[in-house]
Order: structure tokens, then sequence, then C-alpha cells
């Protein structure tokens, strides 16, 4: 962690920051699983389908987007917070 993020934490940002931890722990398990599966498996049948692991993957993402955003752990939040003189 920065010495910068370090300074801008504060303890009304643990659920937050827990919320993004839970996010990427489901995000690295999906990737995992895409890795051990691939983007393609096979139903009973034999049928081809996109992996379910890749849809968990794009939300974990797109969670994990949102809470380093609300965070200001972005280079585009922090630039804006800079931009508005709040730090």
């Amino acid at each position: 962690m920065s010495a910068d993020l370090a300074e801008t934490l504060t303890a009304v940002d643990g659920p937050a920051l827990a919320a993004y931890c839970a996010a990427y722990g489901r995000w690295k398990d999906a990737e995992l699983n895409i890795q051990k599966f691939g983007t393609v498996i096979k139903t009973g049948t034999g049928n081809p389908v996109q992996n379910p692991y890749l849809a968990v993957a794009e939300k974990a993402m797109d969670l994990m987007r949102g809470w380093l955003s609300e965070l200001e752990c972005t280079p585009r939040s922090r630039a804006a917070h800079k931009a508005e003189g709040c730090i």
C-alpha cells in the first residue's frame, strides 16, 4: 500500500475495503477455474458452452472497479479528486 493511500483511507473505509477484498477473492477464484477448465467447457451431453466462471470473473471485476473508484484508488478518481482541490 502506498503512503498516499494509507493516509487517505480511514476506519470508515473499512467496509468498502472489505467489499473490494471479497470481490477480489471471487475474481481470483474464478480466474483459477478459467485457467483450469478453459473458457469453453462441454456440457454433460458434449455441447460446448462458455465457462460460467467467465461471468463470475467479469462481475467481480466490475465490482472491484467500482470499489477502487469509490476508495479513490484509480488514476482517474485520484486526478478528479485533486482537480477539485480536495487533496
